[in-house]
């Protein structure tokens, strides 16, 4: 089977949901030139990555699909065939699903986020507007030579008031925006240009047909961009709000220890930055039932049974659905789980900090507790406890399997730990050596501790112990970066 999958424009947050699913179970991914590392570091390690794509005027090829991606089709492999933007919007998806079809191999089209919905979005133009143009006409930005008229039809296209969006603009820029005033179109007529659109490096120039040649003389041309004319650019100087973002064009690394969704990381997202997460966590149950329930069944024995996280909640239902003890709660996301199982709970504690435990001391300090964790995990929550006057006991009921991403990561502006365990597992080993010199902000002074004790060397650590601390920590280390 082979996937053609729309990568999008590269923000990794405008993936599909099927997108994401398809790069996390491919055998192989096949990727152009044009999709980000960001969304390359979704992949499985195991996965193989085949760089297949091309950009315009870096040769001829004499294929429509590569011969790479045929091969590994035709053995069987399951192949995502990723592709930036959307495949059949300028993207050859029609000739690779054509090629496919002729080869007798099954094909699904994923769609994705167009290169020109997501720049306009990104650069606050409404492509549509009711008092500004009602249609949008795509266009090859580099068929401007005469050549393939039938392909696009330019006098068309400048003889009415809607937008325009070309694709592939930047190196034939001038010629395509004097072929549309010589077809009609006013040269006051405002045009942005727009590359790297939705990423950190995003960079919009606003001018007119007759003067955005000369505005954008110093650009890159190797960077993908693409062109917007029409009436609504001018919206943009009221509706931009990308870089109103306080995070806007930041790219930040988001420890991960545990499985699940990050607040965190959503929070960081919300103010703009691009966020990659890491390391790739699963959730393996513990070897054994047996210790485990033998565990369980004499928990009468405790004052009370503490958890840490909603995936212990989770595995120990599967063992047992009724507790005949007090149920304590270290952090809502536990306390949630333990809701949504019906199980009533004896004690919400805000979190696993030495302050935050103090606050119930005269509970904690009444006896024997019993500590679900993971494999090796929560050693400072055990610390804590124990400081505070609780005995513990814990009892690891299922592990973490942590996946570093295998290709290389792009320029990252700041590292951020939430957690002592989720340093550990970033900053230890080859691929942390690669961060060490970043930047990073850090939740407490523990998971300080831990960052300095494998060798971060710039570590700022937030003023409380809470996420919301960190995030404001985050902005302010921004600002002065």
């Amino acid at each position: 089977m082979v996937y053609l999958v729309g990568a999008g424009p590269g923000d990794p947050g405008l993936l599909t949901v099927r997108a994401l699913e398809l790069l996390r179970a491919a055998d192989v991914v096949a990727y152009d030139k044009l999709v980000s590392p960001a969304i390359l570091s979704l992949v499985r390690p195991e996965t193989e990555l085949l760089p297949v794509g091309r950009r315009h005027g870096t040769g001829v090829t004499s294929y429509r699909l590569h011969p790479e991606v045929m091969a590994r089709a035709k053995a069987g492999r399951t192949v995502v065939r990723l592709k930036a933007g959307d495949p059949f919007i300028f993207g050859r998806g029609g000739e690779e699903a054509e090629e496919l079809a002729e080869a007798g191999i099954p094909c699904t089209i994923v769609p994705g986020v167009s290169a020109a919905l997501g720049a306009a979005a990104y650069a606050g133009i409404p492509l549509t507007h009711r008092l500004h143009a009602s249609d949008v006409t795509f266009m090859s930005g580099h068929d401007v030579d005469g050549n393939r008229d039938s392909f696009t039809d330019w006098s068309k296209a400048a003889s009415g008031t809607g937008t325009l969006v070309l694709f592939m603009a930047a190196r034939k820029l001038s010629a395509s925006l004097q072929r549309l005033i010589q077809a009609g179109r006013s040269a006051d007529t405002p045009a942005a240009y727009i590359a790297s659109a939705t990423t950190p490096h995003q960079h919009v120039i606003v001018g007119t047909l007759s003067s955005l040649a000369d505005k954008t003389q110093h650009v890159d041309l190797t960077i993908p961009a693409l062109v917007i004319v029409g009436e609504v650019v001018a919206l943009r100087e009221r509706i931009a709000w990308l870089e109103q973002s306080p995070l806007a064009g930041r790219r930040l690394l988001v420890a991960r220890a545990r499985p699940g969704r990050s607040p965190l990381a959503a929070d960081l997202r919300t103010l703009g930055a691009e966020v990659l997460e890491m390391p790739e966590v699963e959730v393996v149950p513990s070897e054994g039932r047996a210790p485990i329930e033998a565990t369980l069944a004499r928990l009468q024995e405790f004052n009370g049974i503490v958890f840490g996280c909603a995936t212990g909640v989770d595995t120990v239902v599967s063992h047992t659905p009724t507790f005949n003890v007090p149920v304590i709660a270290v952090g809502m996301a536990a306390a949630q789980a333990l809701s949504r199982h019906g199980i009533p709970v004896t004690l919400v504690v805000r979190g696993a900090c030495q302050e935050a435990l103090v606050e119930h001391g005269m509970f904690l300090q009444k006896g024997q507790f019993l500590l679900v964790t993971a494999e090796g995990g929560r050693p400072n929550l055990q610390h804590e406890l124990m400081k505070i006057g609780a005995e513990v006991e814990t009892i690891a009921v299922y592990r973490y399997v942590h996946r570093m991403p295998t290709a290389s990561l792009p320029p990252i502006d700041l590292v951020v730990l939430p957690s002592s365990s989720a340093a550990r597992t970033v900053l230890s080993g080859d691929f942390g050596q690669a961060l060490l010199r970043v930047p990073m902000a850090a939740i407490g002074p523990q998971t300080e501790a831990a960052a300095r004790q494998c060798g971060a060397q710039s570590v700022v650590r937030a003023e409380e112990d809470s996420v919301a601390s960190l995030v404001s920590l985050v902005v302010t280390m921004m600002k002065r970066l």
